[in-house]
């Protein structure tokens, strides 16, 4: 007999509400292990989207501009990547470029090495109402058209007025809240940076909407570059820009400006070739003027944030795996009373895909706050935001969904597969193959977590090796504030002998540039042995080695009477340079030893320490030596005392190296915090996942421990059993673990000039580490159950 359509619809749906109803009462039973796991799932989604956002930031960097397909930097043809002067060409140069072609729409100069300034908001009574720093570039007015920029209020027309600057928004915004930021006035002290004779007081004359962050252009104050360097061909001081009318134009732009340029009146000048604005990042690894990065470091971010979430998901299938011996009665049952296997093995699934979906939309709502609080701390470059991060939603949800797929389809398989006899009867849970999946799987996990873990702790002796490395000069008792231009020329002996007159410093000097603070500084050529040899060039006062501790090992040191002499560094010595002491100014005078003021990811470069006059340049740089056993906090205050009694108007910064190095650092700082973050992350899915395991092993369990108890068997007995296949669970994973690990940190290692050695005591510590959290883990978990009353865990069973 054939029975009505409703009641075949209504069992069908009786069947599913068992199934649910058995599904919902096993996670009520073990709900400490489903909340644990789920939670592991959480934040293994959370992770991914953030390392998601930092690939993501890197791949599009310069990629975001309207234009950018069709912007080029002017390079040097032929130039060798670390030369300075490879895409650094003077102003009359840049020039000839830009009017060569009819293919190049607009171009443009900026000059990058304009540090911060400090500038006033002047207010309508013509006092300063807001003091602050800003970067700030000069340049030509069609530098917005190159990169496509939206102006707020304003144009670009405007910086035809040599007075008027262009702000950005977020700056704008700052200042002037949602008032109209035209017209508003602006002063400096710092116009030698601008051009000799230019104006100290600006009015905003256009306001941009800002540059994206991933950029090399800044969301800075720009102004005109004037008549500054007009038609030179000598000092190279600026980068150059050109906006093509289409891509295929520029072999067409290099070949015409190369055939017919006139290169006679020029020994150093050369052919040119254009670089797409959108290669430099990765391009220019190593760049001592460009913002870079590294494609390793982004697969080493794709990799970490699959590593990641491929713990989540073992957890995961794990966890779901060991649920189905409490399933098989209900599932067969089920096929017994007629459902197909078809039917069964889908709502399984469905069942592991909707949780694993849950699981992707709590992420969903704690990815933003997390992602936030990462930028804060500087681990972060980019913070989640739903409108524009679409693509990284999107792939998240597809991972969330084949992880659940991939934590359903094993035991929707196995359990339904099962003869009929032993699923009505037999326990699924001591199964070999059951046994088997959950192994592999905790194994594949745990040596991922080791290796995480070795490379993490490899980073960190790195970054501490970097910061705390020994530059030559004695950085643990020097502070450094900058000071403007005009407090040098007119307070600076005032304000050297005022700090001296406390009693913790014992000196202080002058320079042009922080010593330290990068990667280029002031450059000359030397001709040495029949070769040209760049060299930094450090202007200072004669008293700025004694200062920094910097011994001079041969020659001597600068006399007052010095002016115009110099001090080579012990690698100038090396590539050929001599002591020669002549009359008149332009002698090397003296050899310190191997002192690096670079970072370690380049070489240690030749230096020449020049004393010059004061009307010489602006030594904005003052260099405080203090005694030992300063208190930091307290050397601060009293600086910035005696700096506002000179200016109180003024934004002074004083800095210690300790601070200077993790600037200096920061790209590898921020990649070991990203690192270490997600390792530690990753170790605490793992033992998430054991706890989760013990939880379920000691469950199914419960009998055979009570039956032991019973027979008399001790309590250490019984948890040093159980702990047995967990220790040996690391031991396996650690083998795999190591030689994977100890590659990888050597080919990260390799992209350092110096950099700390491969550390047996990583590898130990690591062992000791997790295997010690999870035996703690398990060993608790047994304890508690070896120690429960044997008759109620048999009444229970």
């Amino acid at each position: 007999m054939i029975r009505p359509m409703h009641l075949r619809l209504n069992n069908q749906l009786a069947d599913k509400t068992k199934i649910m109803k058995n599904f919902i009462a096993i996670l009520r039973r073990y709900s400490v292990a489903m909340v644990m796991n789920f939670a592991g799932l959480v934040m293994a989604l959370t992770a991914f989207m953030v390392l998601m956002l930092q690939v993501r930031y890197q791949v599009n960097f310069d990629k975001e501009h309207p234009t950018s397909g069709r912007i080029y930097r002017v390079d040097k043809a032929g130039a060798a990547d670390d030369d300075i002067f490879k895409n650094i060409i003077p102003r009359g140069y840049a020039d000839d470029i830009i009017g060569s072609s009819p293919h190049i729409i607009a171009g443009t100069i900026d000059c990058p090495f304009i540090g911060e300034t400090v500038f006033n908001a002047i207010r309508e009574d013509g006092m300063p109402a807001f003091v602050f720093k800003s970067k700030a570039n000069i340049i030509y007015p069609d530098f917005f058209e190159v990169f496509g920029t939206e102006f707020i209020e304003g144009s670009a027309g405007a910086l035809n007025d040599l007075s008027q600057i262009a702000i950005p928004e977020s700056l704008a915004k700052k200042l002037y809240g949602n008032e109209s930021a035209i017209g508003h006035i602006l002063t400096h002290n710092e116009g030698y940076q601008f051009g000799a004779g230019r104006t100290k007081e600006f009015s905003v004359g256009a306001v941009y909407k800002d540059f994206p962050a991933n950029s090399q252009i800044g969301n800075n104050i720009y102004l005109n570059v004037g008549q500054l360097h007009e038609g030179n061909y000598g000092g190279a001081n600026f980068a150059c820009w050109v906006l093509l009318d289409s891509s295929d134009s520029k072999e067409l732009v290099e070949q015409n400006f190369n055939d017919n340029y006139n290169y006679e009146d020029t020994d150093w000048l050369t052919d040119i070739e254009l670089t797409p604005i959108e290669d430099i990042y990765f391009d220019d690894a190593g760049s001592t003027i460009w913002k870079t990065g590294s494609r390793k470091q982004v697969w080493m971010l794709i990799c970490i944030s699959i590593l990641v979430m491929l713990i989540g998901g073992i957890n995961y299938a794990t966890f779901f795996t060991s649920l189905a011996p409490m399933r098989v009665k209900a599932v067969n049952t089920r096929k017994v009373l007629g459902s197909s296997v078809a039917k069964l093995r889908s709502e399984l699934i469905l069942e592991a895909v909707l949780f694993s979906i849950a699981a992707f939309a709590v992420a969903l709502g704690i990815v933003s706050p997390v992602s936030q609080w990462l930028v804060s701390q500087g681990v972060s470059d980019m913070a989640f935001d739903f409108a524009s991060q679409f693509p990284v939603m999107l792939t998240t949800g597809a991972v969330s969904v084949v992880i659940g797929l991939a934590a359903g389809l094993y035991p929707s398989f196995y359990v339904t597969s099962l003869p009929t006899a032993f699923a009505l009867q037999g326990n699924f849970a001591f199964s070999s193959a059951g046994r088997r999946f959950r192994m592999v799987m905790i194994t594949l996990q745990f040596a991922i977590t080791f290796a995480l873990m070795i490379f993490a702790l490899t980073v960190y002796r790195q970054n501490e090796y970097m910061t705390g490395y020994d530059t030559g000069f004695e950085k643990d008792r020097i502070a450094v504030v900058q000071i403007s231009a005009e407090q040098y020329q007119f307070k600076s002996e005032w304000l050297q002998e005022r700090l001296c007159s406390l009693p913790e410093v014992e000196d202080v000097a002058f320079a042009l540039e922080g010593m330290g603070f990068s990667d280029s500084y002031s450059t000359f050529t030397l001709e040495l042995g029949g070769q040209q040899v760049r060299c930094f060039s450090i202007y200072c006062s004669h008293n700025f080695l004694d200062v920094m501790g910097i011994p001079v090992v041969d020659g001597r040191n600068f006399l007052v009477s010095d002016v115009g002499n110099a001090i080579m560094n012990q690698t100038l010595k090396d590539l050929g340079g001599k002591i020669e002491i002549t009359e008149g100014m332009g002698s090397i005078i003296g050899q310190t030893g191997d002192v690096r003021i670079n970072s370690l990811r380049n070489d240690t470069a030749p230096i020449c320490y020049i004393y010059v006059p004061k009307d010489f340049a602006t030594l904005g740089y003052t260099y405080i030596r203090l005694q030992d056993g300063y208190d930091k906090t307290d050397m601060t205050e009293k600086i910035n005392a005696i700096l506002a009694e000179m200016d109180p108007s003024y934004l002074f910064e004083v800095e210690f190296y300790d601070d200077v190095m993790e600037r200096v650092y920061e790209s590898e700082i921020k990649q070991g915090k990203i690192i270490s973050i997600f390792s530690l992350l990753a170790a605490a899915l793992s033992l998430i996942g054991v706890f989760g395991q013990v939880l379920l092993d000691v469950q199914y369990r419960r009998r055979d421990l009570a039956v032991k108890k019973v027979y008399g068997a001790e309590t250490a007995g019984l948890v040093l059993d159980g702990l047995k296949r967990y220790a040996m669970i690391g031991i396996v994973s650690y083998a795999i673990a190591v030689p994977a690990a100890y590659y990888a940190v050597s080919r990260w290692l390799e992209n350092f000039v110096d950099h700390t050695g491969m550390s047996a005591w990583t590898f130990i510590l690591t062992f000791v580490m997790i295997i010690t959290l999870t035996i703690a883990v398990a060993g608790f978990q047994y304890w508690s159950s070896a120690n429960a009353d044997p008759a109620e865990a048999l009444k229970k069973e």
